[in-house]
């Protein structure tokens, strides 16, 4: 796969290794999402605990897709502001790496979550409950960080694709992974494309699709 972009990434020197050219990833619509940018959208909140007690919130789920490859992470709040309403210090910690072919595909997304049921610093939480939780959509999608807006001049520029190298995210992850997800995306896309007959076509319906009559065209026994 051959990147094609001013900016660069942390996975993008993996295409000068597998130098292969069967598709071309135009990632000219990047951003560089930097550590201000990720505090900026992190939430602290607080929780309430079982005696009505009040307790700051000390991390936040960070959800990121590409194709159909997911990563979990946890943005652990090492510092936060005076008052409280603010993260200063934060470290991204990976919680689960996995796939989901039942989830629709997608480019590349990167979204704050909520579990409903277990922010409550709940014992018995595990990874594979989260990623079952994030499979059956028992979740809430809290913040885009896919999305960014800026301008040129006078003209308002929207970025859609964030480059990962500066916010934390790089120093958990396998760049390889990163790099071969991206290459899957465009391959099932391809394949998609070349598709001759949709998902789903009947025996009549191809019968009919060849320019073919089911009742004159063909005889009986």
């Amino acid at each position: 796969m051959r990147i094609i972009d001013k900016n660069t990434d942390f996975y993008d020197y993996i295409q000068n290794i597998y130098k292969d050219d069967t598709f071309t990833f135009d990632r000219r619509d990047s951003f560089l999402l930097t550590k201000q940018m990720m505090r900026d959208n992190l939430h602290v909140g607080y929780w309430r605990g079982w005696r009505a007690e009040h307790h700051h919130k000390n991390h936040n789920y960070i959800l990121l897709q590409i194709c159909n490859s997911f990563w979990l992470f946890k943005a652990n709040f090492i510092k936060l502001s005076d008052d409280y309403t603010k993260v200063e210090e934060y470290q991204f910690e990976l919680i689960k790496q996995w796939k989901d072919y039942d989830k629709p595909r997608k480019l590349c997304a990167l979204d704050r979550i909520e579990f409903y049921y277990f922010d409550l610093k709940y014992e018995n939480i595990t990874p594979d409950l989260l990623v079952q939780s994030i499979h059956i959509n028992d979740y809430k999608h809290k913040q885009d960080l896919t999305t960014y807006e800026t301008y040129n001049g006078s003209e308002k520029v929207t970025k859609h694709i964030p480059l990962l190298k500066a916010c934390g995210i790089a120093d958990c992850v396998d760049p390889q992974d990163i790099y071969l997800a991206f290459e899957e995306y465009f391959s099932l896309e391809k394949s998609d494309s070349e598709r001759r007959e949709p998902l789903g076509t009947t025996d009549l319906d191809k019968v009919e699709s060849h320019g073919f009559d089911k009742k004159i065209s063909f005889r009986g026994k």
